[in-house]
């Protein structure tokens, strides 16, 4: 825990732990604006980052009212072979700079952080000073997962598989909000539940961001999904991210009972768009999945604040 104590929680995260709350409170609908989960698919340049971060949190100012902002700091990468860029915290001094960033985050830019929970063992090094966890599509069935997403008073959200089941992910969601007795760290915990736990789309076979996919999972029971614009809902080509918005608040509009349901988006984004091609990555460019460019996320962000 030396890196802990090396960078502890700043002074003014007081400020941000006010948005913690307004998080869990979009999460749980006892507030009524929309989540977007915004930012680049992997987190590989802190400096980009930051700058990055600290323009969201400019475009924030002047949506705030609607929506929340929290950025995508995804420091831990899945892989299906175990090969490519898998996050920083695999590069050297990786833990240390992961959380050193999401502090910069919640610091210069104050703005609230979200990270993939790839790795449980390294909870300790991010639970305080990270308002969103995800549990991704290759991670969400796997029951260690399920059970420390289910100690947590932090939402997380669980992805439906890589075959976009959504009964697997209404499985995950409904362990994660049940209490448990498990084996965490050496050491036999009890969690109390997390209601917080909610699914993310993120499309499968096919995209399943339509509506009804959305009306099958509120009449499964699910109060709350954030539906990912990205990954296979595009077929993984970003410029569609936009339209998927767009077509999601028009469910909202046409159904109050999506529009209960769905609290939010996650959209990939970065300073500029598109991905590294052979190498030749500019300032703030994915290195992993492409994404949208700043410009037209912003306006995207503007749209959807008009359209709610």
């Amino acid at each position: 825990m030396e890196i802990i104590s090396k960078l502890p929680c700043l002074d003014n995260l007081n400020k941000v732990n006010k948005i913690n709350t307004e998080v869990g409170g979009i999460i749980s609908g006892q507030i009524d604006k929309f989540l977007l989960i915004v930012g680049p698919c992997s987190a590989d340049d802190p400096a980009a980052v930051l700058e990055y971060a600290e323009q969201l949190a400019r475009i924030h100012q002047k949506v705030r009212d609607k929506i929340c902002i929290v950025v995508r700091v995804f420091t831990a990468k899945p892989r299906s072979a175990c090969s490519g860029y898998m996050g920083l915290v695999h590069e050297p001094g990786g833990v240390e700079a992961a959380r050193s960033l999401h502090l910069a985050v919640n610091d210069q830019a104050g703005l609230p952080t979200a990270d993939e929970l790839l790795y449980p063992a390294l909870l300790p090094y991010f639970e305080g000073i990270v308002s969103y966890f995800a549990i991704g599509a290759r991670s969400s069935e796997n029951q260690e997962h399920r059970l420390v997403a289910s100690g947590l008073t932090t939402p997380v959200g669980l992805k439906n598989p890589m075959s976009g089941d959504l009964q697997s992910m209404a499985n995950a969601v409904s362990a994660a909000n049940a209490p448990h007795d498990f084996i965490f760290g050496g050491h036999m915990v009890r969690s109390a539940g997390n209601p917080l736990a909610h699914g993310i789309l993120r499309g499968g076979i096919e995209p399943n961001y339509h509506a009804n996919n959305l009306r099958i999972l509120h009449e499964m029971g699910l109060s709350t999904v954030i539906v990912d614009t990205s990954h296979a809902n595009s077929g993984k080509n970003y410029r569609q991210q936009p339209q998927i918005a767009m077509d999601v608040l028009e469910s909202r509009r046409q159904s109050p009972a999506i529009r209960g349901l769905v609290k939010g988006l996650m959209i990939e984004s970065y300073i500029e768009e598109g991905a590294a091609n052979h190498g030749a990555q500019a300032f703030g460019q994915s290195i992993t999945d492409p994404c949208l460019g700043l410009t037209a996320t912003e306006k995207l962000i503007y749209e959807i604040a008009n359209k709610l």
